[in-house]
């Protein structure tokens, strides 16, 4: 997790579980209760791996695929774990988000 707020945000909300759905083959997304504090900035250069909050749904979103960007994402962080376990999950699934 990066310094930003939106990832603050979210840090003291952790742990928690959460009910996330593939999207595309490329991404799990889940949509939180109440929005993050988001101040930018705002990135394109998506990459498998990235954490980011998409503030139009207040969504976070676990890229785990190539893929193009959208201009209203904030990276709060990287999985730095071996990415190929999300491609064997069932398309909705829920996942428990912890720091550590």
């Amino acid at each position: 997790m990066n310094d930003s707020e939106v990832s603050q945000d979210l840090i003291e909300t952790l742990p928690v579980t959460l009910e996330w759905y593939r999207n595309y083959d490329i991404e799990y997304i889940t949509e939180l209760d109440a929005p993050l504090t988001e101040t930018g900035p705002f990135y394109t250069d998506v990459q498998p791996g990235d954490l980011v909050y998409y503030n139009p749904v207040d969504g976070l979103t676990i890229i785990y695929e190539e893929t193009s960007s959208v201009p209203t994402l904030s990276k709060m962080g990287e999985i730095t774990s071996d990415l190929t376990a999300f491609r064997d999950l069932p398309d909705n699934v829920e996942m428990r988000v912890a720091l550590g």
